[in-house]
């Protein structure tokens, strides 16, 4: 596999704003992205977290390790790293954890129209 795949959740507008993020700052084309209720997603058992990543490797990350995956290969944003290390694992997953089980109440919900508008960086 030559990309990597994230996943998210496709009625969370923080995740579709990060989606739009990503997309802006991956200059070397390196991640595809699917949403969890893709039929990718669910071949490859990807649950409902607020985000997951099959790397290139085809390991499966989940939460605050697949933010650090992605942040560490996006080149304008990986100085954002450091904040990885820096911070011990447990207090990376509390913050992780808190802002996704508040997402939706915090940021809002919206079906995301991203696939229909750049559907080459898309699987369904």
């Amino acid at each position: 596999m030559n990309y990597a795949v994230i996943a998210y959740d496709g009625d969370c507008l923080l995740c579709s704003n990060s989606v739009k993020f990503i997309l802006k700052h991956d200059t070397k084309e390196q991640f595809l992205f699917t949403t969890f209720s893709s039929d990718y997603a669910k071949a490859h058992a990807l649950l409902g977290e607020s985000v997951a990543v099959i790397t290139k490797r085809h390991k499966t990350l989940t939460g605050h390790h697949a933010v650090r995956y992605i942040i560490e290969r996006l080149p304008k944003v990986r100085w954002m790293r450091v904040l990885f290390v820096i911070t011990p694992a447990f207090f990376q997953k509390a913050v992780y954890c808190l802002v996704a089980n508040n997402r939706k109440k915090w940021f809002g919900s919206q079906t995301c129209l991203l696939p229909q508008q750049i559907s080459n960086r898309f699987i369904s």
